[in-house]
């Protein structure tokens, strides 16, 4: 039984500090993003190793993922091989730690806060902290920017954003570059807000059936139900993510798709590319 005065479920919408190096605060969504980072590093190094012609199940699985994005990256543009592998990095990172949210004891397992029944989590899913998805936010704004001034010129960046008629500068000028950061904020507080929205309602049902196991033994199997809807949504958060991404800088470099990416698209993409173009 919970002890007087303490909580069932402990919402915190900032993300809470476990100790210091120096000036540097280590909380534990950033323990969260860096176990995140080194299940990635490990699958790497086993990819690097381990890789055959005819890939066993775990190369099959780590490869499905990359093939995927890769297959609907390469129906973009001309220059999908200079932004694929962000496209794919961002994916497989917020895919990750999305699904190390959802481990048991993440977020349930901690120190005594200072106040009754408070918890401090050792790790929290990295997406419940909004200076996580603001970080992967500010790299797609800077890289989509980076691909308009490259092929554009600062110039010519500009001169998009002033619209046109040039006559109507003053005007437009401002609601393009409030169309242009809104991007960034769409993009971090999209998956901040899937993420701390479905760790409030994991941790709801938890303490809910948890309470009402003693009179309904088969209220334990509700979060399970709730567990599986959360797999599917934090794949899906990913993919909007990296596919917003990969749209934005299709707009900077602002190609037509056509028959010269399909010529550099990778063999055993046509399927992909095909529903691209159909869709």
């Amino acid at each position: 039984m919970p002890e007087a005065g303490s909580k069932l479920i402990h919402v915190v919408l900032k993300a809470e500090k476990l100790f210091s190096i120096g000036p540097l605060e280590v909380t534990n969504s950033m323990v969260g993003a860096v176990l995140a980072s080194v299940v990635l590093l490990l699958a790497m190094v086993y990819f690097m190793r381990m890789a055959s012609i005819v890939p066993n199940r775990m190369q099959s699985l780590i490869e499905l993922p990359v093939e995927l994005m890769t297959g609907i990256v390469a129906g973009t543009t001309s220059r999908w091989r200079g932004y694929v592998v962000l496209v794919i990095g961002l994916f497989v990172m917020i895919l990750v730690a999305n699904w190390l949210g959802l481990l048991p004891g993440v977020g349930t397992i901690g120190l005594r806060g200072e106040q009754p029944g408070e918890l401090i989590p050792f790790v929290r899913a990295a997406g419940a902290d909004v200076n996580f998805t603001l970080g992967l936010a500010l790299v797609t704004f800077v890289v989509f920017v980076s691909w308009a001034i490259r092929l554009h010129g600062p110039l010519g960046y500009l001169r998009e954003l002033a619209g046109e008629p040039r006559y109507m500068a003053p005007l437009m000028f401002p609601i393009h570059l409030i169309s242009e950061l809104s991007r960034l904020v769409s993009l971090s507080m999209r998956l901040f807000g899937n993420i701390f929205a479905g760790e409030i309602l994991l941790g709801t049902m938890l303490a809910l059936t948890t309470a009402a196991a003693f009179l309904l033994p088969l209220a334990l199997f509700i979060p399970t139900i709730f567990l599986g809807l959360e797999l599917l949504f934090g794949a899906v958060q990913a993919l909007v993510f990296a596919l917003l991404t990969m749209a934005y800088i299709i707009l900077a470099i602002g190609e037509r798709p056509g028959t010269e990416h399909e010529a550099n698209a990778p063999a055993g993409n046509e399927g992909a590319q095909a529903s691209a173009h159909a869709a």
